[in-house]
């Protein structure tokens, strides 16, 4: 008797009813054939924490003209750029002489306090249209997850093309490390110049090198990248030059776009306070004059005055 008999009809549609793409289903097709994805954890889906955003049109950005009076610096730019040069001569100057041990202990202790006030970083994805997929990870997660997590929001017959991540102009953060050049064409004379920073260059985000040239493809965490707390990092195609025109739609799920949601305006940083000064009425000032209007003649000048008279 065969055993499938018995069983209800029910049963028998839904094994031949085809499986559709759902986002978990998606996610779990993705997880098995993708490399690193099992490093975002079991509890990583799709739609965790996921979110796309439409293309920015020119209608909806209107340009505004500033007037020539915005580039002028106003008295309280002048005395905060001033204060900031002598606090930062009274720093270089009169900080106290530190071996290398206090001063790589001051440098872990610094790191530690912004770790934690950063445990993580949002990361947006920026495609050649101007289609934006957005989510968090931990800021020691290294950057294979969020290549990852973008295999796990395109469609199928894109996912073998290779891509890599970028921030203008140059700075790239591969996958993989980047296997050295067999080239045999001798580079030009300022190509072999090496990038040297002056003494006063200030801080660089992550260390000296990532801040400069990027990542290197290996375990390099996000906030040694200096991509924390938050960066919009944009997809270039390797292999197929069309999908990096601007006219190339997104190639994501079709589930996602229809969650696609306008990009919410940046918010604008309120205006500084101006400084107030308190004078009182006939309270001198430091061209001599009182508040009044009045000037003040030396008590030296009135007796030869007086004299004359």
């Amino acid at each position: 008797m065969d055993p499938s008999a018995s069983e209800p009809k029910d049963t028998l549609k839904d094994r031949e009813r085809p499986i559709e793409n759902s986002p978990s289903t998606v996610a779990g097709q993705a997880s098995t054939s993708t490399p690193h994805l099992a490093e975002l954890g079991s509890t990583f889906t799709v739609s965790d924490g996921m979110k796309v955003y439409n293309p920015v049109s020119e209608s909806s950005t209107p340009k505004t003209e500033l007037d020539d009076t915005f580039f002028e610096p106003t008295l309280f730019d002048v005395q905060s750029h001033h204060s900031s040069v002598l606090s930062r001569n009274k720093r270089l100057n009169e900080a106290p002489l530190l071996t290398a041990k206090h001063r790589d202990a001051e440098k872990a202790e610094k790191e530690r306090l912004k770790k934690g006030k950063w445990p993580n970083t949002t990361i947006r994805i920026k495609f050649s249209d101007g289609t934006i997929i957005q989510n968090t990870f931990p800021s020691d997660s290294p950057i294979q997850p969020v290549y990852g997590f973008i295999r796990l929001a395109l469609r199928d017959e894109v996912l073998s093309r290779p891509f890599i991540l970028y921030q203008p102009p140059r700075t790239k953060y591969p996958e993989h490390p980047i296997p050295p050049s067999t080239s045999t064409k001798p580079k030009p004379a300022y190509a072999k110049t090496p990038i040297i920073p002056p003494a006063n260059y200030g801080h660089v985000r992550g260390s000296a090198v990532q801040g400069l040239q990027g990542g290197t493809g290996g375990q390099e965490t996000l906030y040694e990248l200096g991509l924390v707390p938050q960066s919009v990092l944009l997809v270039r195609w390797e292999d197929d030059e069309e999908m990096n025109a601007s006219s190339y739609p997104a190639p994501i799920h079709e589930h996602l776009k229809a969650q696609s949601q306008p990009l919410p305006p940046s918010i604008p940083k309120e205006p500084a306070p101006t400084p107030t000064t308190n004078t009182t009425p006939g309270q001198a000032k430091p061209g001599g004059a009182s508040a009044t209007g009045e000037k003040k003649i030396p008590k030296w000048l009135q007796k030869g005055l007086l004299k004359k008279k």
